[in-house]
């Protein structure tokens, strides 16, 4: 089969799980020996006057555009743009014409059985109708709410959740909703952002539950003795809708203890918060960014995990990976979340931006420490079976349906993993 995956951003331009879970996909869909393309985005002064280039990335060509924007979507993270850029950004991304031409010229040498886009900011939603001209067989996987808050969040200025669609959300819903004829499928890692996008009216595309896969690479576990501090990782994009705000003020009540520390990793714009406070704290490291084996390394030397995030999150992919390294999980109660943290023996859930329930559980957490280095291996266990294997032997079949759909299709969500 012969498979394009677009994405907004693909490594080595890397901000969130998305981008990672996108680039996981592709190598496993290429293992599973289907010929993968992927269609990612650049700086318009990476091209040299071109309108497209091309790379082999770990085996697979990645096919790099440059939408015509006030900036690439990679830099706003270095650059901060204002609310008139980023909203004049959003305006010209409701429909960004510049991407067409590029992308028929790629299509016309790929030739696609399926294409599966995945966050499609920089592409606008052209992207569906121009991969319709090439095949019936359209997926796309839903990693936030991007279709339905231009802030992907739900998530007011002043950090607080909508409880519905606001006016100009649902004026811009409304809008992506036009083009769902292009779409045969969404496949959304967490059922509660498939149900979101159902009620908003996104009735037309089937929908597939497909769990995000994790392989787990074996780094050996320090032995740790029962009184040992307790080792909490915080490891996520570093803004406030991620529960940045209300760990910061968290972390210093716990700045005399000898029985637990606090690891933190990412990057994002509060970074510059975390490492003065690592400088003043003694209990607290500052890891920077971390992948690959520095990120196992610091998955297998933790022992608690937190999923703070104060947004409706889809299904973290730092949380799923934790979970399979066997740590227990502290977790806010939103989105996909209680998902992954189905029961008390796999973690704890919090309500969101809430200081004293979350000081509360860190307290438990660190009385209990023995009984959670002991359960690290069963936890392990029952998360295990499921990698990105796995998970792109579901998204092979999901596709298949679409390039030959079965005689009675519903609308009904279909889970796998």
């Amino acid at each position: 089969m012969k498979i394009a995956i677009v994405a907004s951003l693909f490594p080595p331009y890397a901000i969130g799980g998305a981008e990672h879970l996108a680039a996981q996909l592709a190598g496993a869909l290429d293992r599973l020996g289907h010929q993968v393309d992927v269609i990612s985005t650049c700086g318009r002064s990476q091209l040299g006057g071109q309108p497209y280039q091309g790379e082999i990335r770990e085996g697979i060509r990645v096919w790099r555009v440059a939408p015509r924007n006030l900036y690439w979507s990679y830099d706003k993270q270095r650059d901060l743009p204002g609310r008139l850029a980023r909203a004049c950004w959003h305006a010209i991304d409701l429909w960004n014409p510049s991407v067409i031409l590029p992308l028929r010229r790629v299509l016309d040498q790929i030739q696609p059985d399926v294409v599966n886009t995945h966050n499609i900011d920089g592409f606008s939603p052209a992207v569906w109708q121009v991969a319709r001209k090439y095949t019936p067989a359209v997926a796309h996987t839903l990693h936030d709410l991007h279709l339905l808050c231009p802030r992907a969040t739900m998530q007011r200025r002043d950090g607080t959740m909508c409880e519905s669609l606001c006016r100009f959300c649902a004026v811009y819903t409304g809008y992506h909703r036009r083009f769902q004829k292009h779409v045969g499928m969404l496949i959304a890692p967490a059922l509660a952002t498939a149900e979101l996008h159902r009620q908003a009216g996104w009735t037309e595309p089937r929908i597939e539950i497909i769990r995000n896969g994790v392989d787990v690479r074996p780094v050996p576990q320090p032995e740790r003795a029962p009184s040992d501090p307790l080792r909490v990782l915080f490891l996520s994009r570093l803004e406030r809708e991620k529960g940045c705000e209300t760990l910061l003020a968290s972390i210093p009540a716990f700045a005399e203890s000898s029985e637990i520390e606090f690891h933190v990793a990412g990057i994002g714009t509060l970074e510059k918060q975390f490492t003065e406070l690592a400088a003043r704290v003694p209990n607290v490291t500052w890891h920077g960014f971390v992948q690959g084996r520095r990120k196992e390394e610091l998955f297998s030397q933790c022992d608690v995990f937190l999923q703070l995030s104060e947004c409706r999150e889809n299904a973290p992919l730092s949380l799923s990976e934790a979970k399979a390294h066997g740590l227990y999980l502290v977790g806010t109660a939103v989105g996909g979340i209680p998902e992954l943290i189905e029961n008390s023996e796999a973690g704890q859930l919090i309500p969101p931006g809430d200081r004293q329930k979350l000081l509360a559980s860190l307290e438990r957490v660190c009385r209990s420490r023995g009984a959670i280095r002991r359960g690290r291996a069963a936890r392990a266990r029952r998360s295990a079976g499921y990698g990105t294997r796995q998970m792109a032997e579901a998204y092979v079949e999901a596709y298949r349906s679409l390039i030959a759909p079965p005689a009675a299709i519903t609308n009904a969500a279909t889970s796998h993993g």
